[in-house]
């Protein structure tokens, strides 16, 4: 059984913890780190103050190297020193750490698994939006296999991200016609409640009133660099999400 600890409102898992790390399960709601200096929303980089001891040089880090959309649940690392905090950016950047997301989408992939390989660039209007890119904009790779359908028009979908670009899996998986269940930022308005047609009343409800995107970080994968072991951790859906599963079968 893994421990855990209360911040403000929320309950974080510590799902993993040595010297150098700790592995964590976000809970939704919760913002990775402080936009700047003045934001007083809760955040995940708060709650660590009390929790461990970190030694970082960067201001608003606290030992991040990697960040989870606000509403976006599920593992996240924390360095506790400057030494792996550094092998761990490294990490990332040579993609050696392998995570698997699981999402609920609208929409069925026509194929059991698909590699997604598109540029994602910033969004000229609306600067907290990002697209799919021809020319501009950083090179992304999304892995995406097909875990279950429900009524035909409904997925669960497992995402493995080889680059982590901000909305990286959201955006993917809106270019290819599947948004996620709950997301109010890249979605189809029509063609989501079309997809809900053959479906009880209280099941479009259910999914049409999700209230975030039904997106998890469940498996994380990676060599030790200090330890030199090779960890793998897998955390639960979230109580939403498992209704959400348990509720479409």
């Amino acid at each position: 059984m893994s421990n855990s600890y209360n911040y403000k409102d929320f309950r974080i898992e510590i799902l993993y913890e040595d010297n150098d790390i700790a592995i964590l399960n976000k809970p939704s709601g919760l913002l990775t780190h402080k936009k700047n200096e003045f934001d007083e929303s809760p955040s995940l980089q708060e709650s660590l103050k009390n929790q461990f001891i970190i030694e970082d040089d960067e201001n608003f880090k606290e030992g991040i190297v990697h960040r989870l959309d606000k509403d976006t649940s599920g593992i996240i690392i924390i360095t506790k020193n400057i030494i792996s905090k550094n092998m761990f950016k490294d990490m990332f950047k040579n993609r050696s750490i392998k995570k698997n997301y699981l999402a609920f989408t609208y929409g069925v992939l026509n194929q059991s698994n698909i590699e997604i390989n598109r540029n994602i660039s910033r969004n000229k209007i609306q600067r907290t939006k990002f697209k799919v890119s021809e020319n501009i904009g950083k090179n992304a790779i999304t892995k995406v296999l097909n875990v279950r359908t429900f009524h035909g028009s409904l997925s669960l979908l497992d995402c493995e991200i080889v680059t982590g670009r901000t909305h990286q899996i959201r955006v993917h998986l809106l270019s290819l016609g599947l948004p996620i269940i709950g997301d109010k930022d890249y979605s189809f308005n029509k063609e989501q409640k079309f997809r809900l047609n053959n479906m009880t009343e209280s099941l479009r409800n259910l999914v049409s009133l999700f209230p975030r995107q039904a997106l998890h970080s469940y498996k994380i994968e990676f060599n030790h660099p200090i330890l030199e072991k090779q960890i793998k951790i897998t955390c639960d859906l979230p109580n939403d999400m498992k209704d959400l599963n348990i509720n479409l079968k």
